[in-house]
């Protein structure tokens, strides 16, 4: 029996090591995950990949430890305690006042992490340096929050993260930072673009702006007269045009422009087609034998991911609306003389952002979201109370004809009653109401355009209302909407009032 376990045995074993021989060897030749086969000390096919963008100080103290090598040693001010009866203690420190300074606007850009010069260092060494300029650099962004009037938004924190990043600008030949063309400042870098220059020279920058579909021709105009004047490489695209319906409402073109005619002679206005895409990596190239890889970089849920499926006609990088889905960069071929390669999505530190605004733009995850009453108050700044209505069916109260100040309990409460989102006390069921409509506008189904600096938001995107005839019905259903939102009474009430008015009559 032990002869026959130990061949079965052994006889396993050189089958899995076939089986392992073969699976690099197609790797190799399809092109996928490339990162496997580096030979710069790190196994990244076993690296540990999870994001880190918010810590609690107890777990943010160990892994600072933890990168820095060292065990910290905490120390006591000089303090004296006065007599019991002031109630006062008296703390050791310079008596100087801290006035807060301001930030310049070259200050504002804030950078992202270097890779040091690896050059003649050991894997270890490489690893300490790059622990040593990861600490520096956060100990900046902390010292940033301190000195000056500001708050530095959650940012990747996974050193794992960026080490993917120095991997990817290193092997690319030209660096696509994707944005969002709903909120094209808010996720794209300036420092990156600084980073690349630093890499070598010769690479080359180029801004996408996904999601183009979500701006009219008049839009597209204004944001490429905008990254003209900043001297910028740009494009628009549309990773999901063509491919799905388009739920959004009428505030938009008519994705079919994007694939009428993909041959046509292109202006800095029209968003790509897949075959204009390549053809602009084409122009890239420093002579025409050169063989180019393009890198893509940018925020979680950006469309990183589905612009490279796009682009290869066939899913082979995992796609989800929960952002953090690419885990590790990956290399894939294009065509001939073509390379991709995904990079994880980084959230990079910023000033002008917040956790909200964050949650809202669909860069931290709505399903993980613990507080919605600021996010939903955020929305409610950019999305007028008439386009809940039209978009919901709700019926908000107004004075004298004009919509009231809304808040999220308000619209959270209108729009889980008629749902039918309900607690188990019977109450409106409001942060499932929240996550509905925040998802509505991640996607696009609830619209709202960022308008470039120095132009007027209310004329760059206007909130036009749905004109309609409102006939009988329209009135009724209306009018049972309105009953249905004021006067429905929830289960815990009317269990309460049986009950109290039972015991009444008993005391009678």
């Amino acid at each position: 029996m032990g002869k026959k376990t130990g061949l079965l045995l052994g006889n396993n074993l050189l089958k899995t090591k076939g089986k392992t021989k073969k699976t690099k060897r197609l790797a190799v030749q399809e092109g996928y995950l490339h990162n496997t086969d580096l030979q710069d000390g790190y196994d990244w096919g076993k690296q540990t990949m999870q994001s880190v963008t918010e810590d609690d100080t107890y777990t943010d103290f160990m892994n600072t430890a933890e990168l820095a090598g060292q065990e910290f040693v905490a120390e006591k001010w000089n303090v004296m305690t006065l007599a019991a009866q002031t109630r006062q203690v008296h703390i050791d420190t310079p008596d100087v006042e801290n006035k807060l300074k301001i930030l310049t606007e070259e200050e504002t850009v804030l950078p992202i992490p270097r890779r040091p010069q690896w050059t003649g260092l050991s894997v270890e060494q490489l690893k300490d340096e790059e622990n040593t300029n990861f600490l520096e650099w956060r100990r900046y962004l902390a010292s940033i929050q301190e000195d000056y009037d500001c708050v530095v938004t959650p940012y990747e924190k996974n050193l794992e993260f960026w080490r993917q990043l120095w991997r990817v600008l290193e092997r690319s030949d030209l660096v696509i930072q994707i944005v969002d063309s709903r909120h094209p400042l808010q996720f794209r870098s300036q420092d990156l673009e600084k980073y690349v220059k630093e890499v070598s020279t010769l690479k080359q920058n180029l801004v996408l702006i996904n999601k183009a579909d979500f701006l009219n021709l008049e839009q597209r105009k204004i944001w490429a007269e905008y990254f003209t004047k900043e001297g910028l490489n740009f494009a628009f695209f549309s990773a999901i045009a063509g491919e799905a319906s388009n739920e959004t409402d009428g505030e938009q073109n008519n994705s079919n422009e994007v694939e009428e005619n993909p041959k046509k002679s292109q202006n800095k206005t029209d968003v790509l087609s897949s075959d204009q895409m390549v053809d602009l990596f084409r122009s890239f190239k420093r002579h025409e034998t050169e063989d180019i890889t393009v890198g893509f970089i940018g925020y979680p849920n950006v469309g990183k991911s589905s612009t490279i499926n796009k682009l290869l006609c066939a899913k082979k990088v995992r796609v989800s609306e929960t952002p953090g889905k690419t885990k590790h960069f990956q290399t894939l071929v294009l065509t001939d003389d073509i390379t991709l390669c995904d990079c994880p999505g980084l959230v990079m530190p910023s000033i002008c952002n917040s956790k909200a605004g964050m949650a809202l733009q669909g860069i931290l995850p709505i399903d993980q979201l613990r507080d919605h009453v600021t996010v939903i108050n955020l929305l409610l700044t950019v999305i007028p109370p008439h386009v809940l209505e039209s978009k919901y069916g709700l019926v908000l109260p107004r004075v004298n004809g004009v919509h009231a100040e809304m808040s999220s309990e308000l619209v959270l409460t209108a729009y889980g009653t008629l749902r039918g989102f309900m607690t188990a006390r019977g109450r409106s069921d409001q942060s499932r109401a929240a996550r509905v409509i925040l998802k509505d506008y991640v996607c696009g189904k609830l619209l709202h355009c960022e308008a470039p600096p120095g132009v007027d938001q209310d004329k760059f995107h206007k909130h036009e209302m749905e004109v309609r005839r409102v006939w009988k019905d329209e009135i009724d259903r209306q009018e049972a909407a309105r009953m249905l939102q004021q006067e429905q009474k929830s289960k815990s009430e009317e269990i309460d009032n049986s009950f109290f008015t039972g015991l009444g009559a008993q005391n009678k």
